[in-house]
């Protein structure tokens, strides 16, 4: 006769072995994830390879999350962070992020050409990590020079911004271009526009302005779009104008997203 005790212990082994196998845990990596700006800069495509184990894959942004089976997957709204993470069931990975976040630069002042001090910088210019900064018109920095601040040219008088490329300089052959965003806020401006662009804009104070840096006269992913807000401009001789601003920078080539 089989005892009791006996009995409870290979129930529990039993209910133990079951157990065990359908809660077999899955490990899975974050995927690795690459971008790509298509549609003339409106969208970020993402690609990645399969994750071992993965069922589908989850896509989060700053407002919305997605699932997909796909290897692949479009976001075509702005959005300063996105996260994707391979699934298998209730299991997920570390989630892949992509910093989509504009670099800012929060204060820069420029001077109009007309100034007669040769210290005081007239050059707008962005670094490749995203940086804006304000450089004199030396002949050591004309080929950085993206945009000029200029109180000369009747085109943009009073005051306005012109390509650094306009200026026949041998070192500088920039097509970068500049639009009116239409609005004073500089954060609700987050989607610069497809077209409608100029290399010389007069600018005013309280004005948001986008900025294309090309090299060419059409878009391509190694394109930059930027903006700019001017915080104030003033004449301190009664002459020459004093224009500070703060700027954005989206370090994604080819994409026209500008969200902090």
């Amino acid at each position: 006769m089989i005892r009791k005790s006996t009995l409870i212990v290979a129930l529990a082994a039993v209910v133990l072995l079951v157990g065990t196998s359908c809660d077999t845990l899955v490990t899975l990596t974050k995927p690795n994830v690459e971008t790509e700006a298509v549609n003339s800069g409106a969208t970020l495509r993402l690609t990645w390879t399969s994750v071992t184990d993965a069922k589908s894959y989850e896509i989060t942004t700053d407002d919305s999350t997605h699932t997909t089976t796909s290897t692949s997957y479009d976001v075509t709204a702005p959005t300063a962070t996105i996260e994707v993470r391979a699934v298998n069931g209730s299991d997920k990975s570390d989630p892949a992020t992509v910093d989509c976040k504009v670099v800012e630069t929060s204060s820069l002042v420029l001077y109009g050409i007309s100034d007669a001090s040769g210290n005081d910088p007239s050059g707008l210019a962005f670094t490749t990590s995203g940086s804006a900064s304000a450089l004199s018109l030396d002949d050591a920095n004309k080929a950085s020079i993206d945009f000029v601040c200029d109180d000369q040219q009747a085109s943009v008088l009073p005051v306005g911004f012109i390509n650094g490329g306009d200026y026949g300089w041998s070192q500088n052959g920039k097509v970068n271009t500049l639009m009116d965003a239409g609005t004073t806020d500089f954060d609700a401006f987050y989607l610069a526009a497809p077209s409608g662009y100029t290399t010389q804009l007069t600018t005013g104070a309280n004005g948001v302005y986008a900025l294309w840096l090309s090299s060419s006269q059409s878009w391509t992913a190694s394109d930059h779009f930027c903006k700019v807000k001017i915080i104030s401009i003033e004449q301190p001789t009664g002459t020459y104008y004093k224009v500070t601003l703060k700027a954005a920078y989206q370090k994604i080539g080819g994409l026209r997203w500008l969200k902090s």
